[in-house]
């Protein structure tokens, strides 16, 4: 999908080279409704990406071409990570906060449910995006999950999602396809706003158990998921690197000015 220009209201930073929107959980939520809003008024409109970064992204970003052009497009990025939100405030932005991706998504349903959005739920293990369906309606009797997919993220994927006609897709096929997905089928499928959720949808389907608020509180999620999941160990590996190049950055950002 070509890209086409993005008009936004947030304030766009960068750490490594990756762009971030300065924004709060309420703003987040308010562009994600006038996005959808704005593409009812207008078809043409050109779909959107919204893409909830953390560092471990940051890094692929660095190694993967095709993903950082993805985040470069994207009509908003939001901090998703303790490590994104500290290097943000390195950088003179001390007003900024975490806007996690299952926070954002719990934040956003209400609205979605009062605006009648149509939503679709594709990715996740088998059974997952069934189990989030049930949950979230549950929650919000009158949201309108329009489809539910376990399909692998590709045109087939798309075709059957794209029958439902949803306006907002949540993508959990993980950092990187997910983005990659809703790049190129947004468009064909005709929803308006994509959002890669991860692993959030197991959260949203109540099959694993997030963090405390307190453990939240104190930027210490990370370490949570990797005590109940340790296969995240090869992905979290990266973080040291991360820490470095991102501390050397702003340390010669501060030089500079």
């Amino acid at each position: 999908m070509e890209a086409a220009p993005v008009t936004r209201t947030t304030v766009r930073a960068r750490v490594l080279g990756c762009p971030v929107d300065i924004v709060d959980m309420a703003t987040a939520v308010q562009t994600l409704v006038e996005i959808v809003e704005r593409r009812r008024a207008d078809a043409s409109a050109h779909p959107a990406v919204v893409i909830t970064l953390n560092p471990e992204m940051v890094m692929m970003a660095r190694r993967s071409p095709a993903f950082s052009s993805v985040l470069e497009s994207a009509a908003l990025v939001v901090p998703d990570g303790i490590g994104l939100v500290r290097a943000l405030r390195r950088r003179g932005h001390p007003e900024v906060e975490r806007v996690g991706g299952a926070d954002l998504i719990g934040a956003y349903l209400p609205e979605a449910e009062r605006h009648a959005h149509r939503i679709a739920l594709v990715g996740g293990a088998p059974g997952v995006a069934e189990a989030a369906r049930e949950r979230m309606v549950d929650a919000h009797p009158a949201l309108q999950v329009v489809a539910v997919s376990a399909g692998p993220p590709g045109e087939v994927t798309a075709s059957e999602v794209e029958k439902t006609a949803p306006e907002v897709v949540l993508a959990a096929f993980g950092a990187g396809r997910q983005e990659l997905f809703l790049d190129r089928y947004l468009g064909p499928i005709g929803a308006g706003v994509g959002i890669g959720v991860g692993g959030s949808l197991d959260f949203l389907a109540g099959r694993v158990r997030r963090a405390p608020a307190a453990v939240r509180r104190v930027g210490l999620e990370w370490a949570w998921r990797l005590a109940v999941q340790p296969w995240r160990v090869r992905r979290q590996s990266v973080l040291p690197v991360y820490w470095w190049l991102e501390r050397r950055e702003a340390a010669t950002q501060r030089a500079r000015s």
